[in-house]
C-alpha cells in the first residue's frame, strides 16, 4: 500500500522557544503568513468543525517562493481514497505545481496518516483572499476541490467558509544534525506565532524502515540543548481555536 514517508515532528511550548532559537542558533528571518479556513457559523457544538472531521485547509502567504494552499486530511484512512487518487503524485497546470501525499505523522507518540494535496498559486491570490477581495473558492484548485467531494465523507460549501486570522510563521532553511548510528539529520525548523501562543517545530523526512531511529536521534539531538520536548496536543488544534475566538471577537460575536 503506497505510503510516501514519515515526518517525524518535535514540538517545543512557548516557555522553550525563545529559548531553542538561540540553543539552535537560528537566524532572524522575514516572517511568512500562514492561513486556515473554518466554518465559523454561530451556535455550533464545536468551534473547529471542520477540523473535527479531519479536515484542514491552510493558505501559505511566503516572503519568496509561490504562495500555495493546502487541502489535508489528518488523521486521514486509506478507504476514503479511490485508486486514482492513490494512483496521483505530482502535476503542473499552467507553470503551477500541485503533489499529493499520503504520509505518516509521527509526534512523541501519536501515529496519524496525512493526506494532502498542496497547489502553488499565482501571486496576489492569497492577499486577495484575505482581504475580503476574493473568496475561498479562488483558493483551492480543481482537484482540490474534487478531493474535498470525494473524500470528505461530508458537505462542504466553499462559499460559506471564513479565512481566519494570519499566523506569523518563520521557516528556517533546513540543517544537518550529524547522529553516530547513521546518516545525518536534515532538520527543518518553523515557528508559529499568534497571540499568546509560540511554537517551534523540528521536523524530519525519513521512510517507514528508517523513521524510528531516526526519531530517537531527533529527540536526543532537542534534549541535548537542554530542551523539553512539547507533550500537548497538537499545534494545529491549538492555534485554530485560538484563531476562531479571535475571529468571533473581531466580528464583535
Amino acid at each position: 500500500m503506497r505510503l510516501d514517508g514519515v515526518e517525524v515532528k518535535v514540538s517545543l511550548d512557548s516557555d522553550q522557544t525563545a529559548k531553542a532559537v538561540q540553543a539552535l542558533e537560528l537566524p532572524d528571518l522575514p516572517p511568512w503568513q500562514v492561513y486556515f479556513v473554518e466554518d465559523v457559523t454561530a451556535g455550533l457544538c464545536s468551534a473547529t468543525p471542520l477540523l473535527d472531521q479531519h479536515l484542514i485547509l491552510r493558505a501559505r502567504r511566503r516572503t519568496s517562493g509561490k504562495d500555495d494552499v493546502t487541502v489535508k486530511y489528518r488523521p486521514g484512512r486509506r478507504s476514503q481514497l479511490t485508486d486514482s487518487w492513490l494512483a496521483v503524485t505530482k502535476t503542473k497546470v499552467d507553470g503551477l505545481k500541485s503533489e499529493f501525499k499520503i504520509e505518516e505523522d509521527w509526534a512523541a507518540d501519536r501515529r496519524t496518516l496525512a493526506v494532502s494535496l498542496t497547489a502553488e498559486l499565482p501571486a496576489g491570490v492569497v492577499a486577495a483572499v484575505a482581504g475580503g477581495e476574493r473568496t475561498i473558492n479562488a483558493l483551492l484548485s480543481a482537484d482540490q476541490k474534487r478531493l474535498i467531494e470525494e473524500c470528505a465523507g461530508f458537505a462542504v460549501n466553499l462559499g460559506t467558509l471564513t479565512m481566519l486570522p494570519a499566523v506569523s510563521a518563520v521557516r528556517w532553511p533546513e540543517f544537518a544534525v550529524p547522529r553516530p548510528d547513521g546518516p545525518g539529520l536534515d532538520v527543518r525548523a518553523e515557528r508559529w506565532t499568534v497571540g499568546d501562543l509560540d511554537f517551534l517545530e523540528l521536523s524530519i523526512v525519513d521512510t517507514v524502515q528508517g523513521a524510528p531511529a531516526a526519531q530517537a536521534a531527533l529527540l536526543a539531538f532537542v534534549e541535548g540543548r537542554g530542551l523539553v520536548p512539547s507533550s500537548a496536543e497538537a499545534k494545529t488544534t491549538q492555534v485554530m481555536r485560538a484563531l476562531v475566538a479571535r475571529s468571533a471577537c473581531g466580528s464583535g460575536g
